[in-house]
């Protein structure tokens, strides 16, 4: 190649790419520098980090059965999240934990003392339980759209007795408190079991 016919390949190639970068839109980073990422980083469960936890799975399960088992029963999106609220606050969605001494039972996914003639840590116990929950709400006149007022109104008018000092024995700690407490997870967990819906 003669050196005039070289000159002439740099001189366009130089030009070539001087118009690629004159033409994008985007920023160009300096040889070496690390570009920031634009994809968001994925949004942590309610219910844990590890979905192959057994306490998430046991978590997500229950909070399913709840939502399942107010729909069951003719409930709105606002009560279902005061029942997830209440489960929430009383036993972080577990059904079968021991209740605080000096009681020697197990508590419902609600607090209550467990009675039915089913597995404690099973759904079926958390729907059985959660159908109750719903018979109750039927006579409480709270407003759903409150719902820590109105998971707490639903729970004391059970006809078992709301104890409160036999639910919360940490200082500090009242229904009032939980159940605030408790609101933030219950709605997110709702959100992300039927925020599609």
């Amino acid at each position: 190649m003669k050196l005039k016919n070289l000159a002439a390949a740099l001189i366009t190639a130089a030009l070539a790419t001087a118009l690629v970068s004159c033409g994008s839109d985007e920023p160009q980073a300096p040889a070496g520098a690390e570009v920031p990422s634009t994809t968001a980083a994925p949004a942590v469960s309610v219910f844990g980090e590890d979905s192959t936890d057994i306490l998430f799975q046991i978590h997500q399960r229950n909070a399913v059965a709840i939502i399942e088992a107010v729909e069951e029963r003719g409930g709105t999106p606002e009560q279902a999240i005061g029942a997830l609220l209440a489960g929430q606050a009383e036993t972080g969605w577990r059904s079968g934990l021991s209740l605080p001494p000096p009681a020697t039972a197990i508590a419902d996914i609600y607090g209550w003392r467990f009675t039915y003639n089913i597995g404690a840590d099973s759904t079926d116990a958390v729907r059985v339980a959660t159908y109750t929950f719903m018979d109750n709400a039927a006579a409480v006149k709270a407003d759903p759209s409150d719902p820590a007022a109105y998971a707490l109104a639903v729970q004391q008018s059970d006809e078992r007795g709301y104890i409160e000092d036999e639910r919360f024995f940490v200082n500090d700690e009242t229904a009032i408190s939980e159940y605030a407490k408790a609101q933030p997870a219950a709605e997110a967990a709702y959100a992300e079991l039927r925020g599609g819906q």
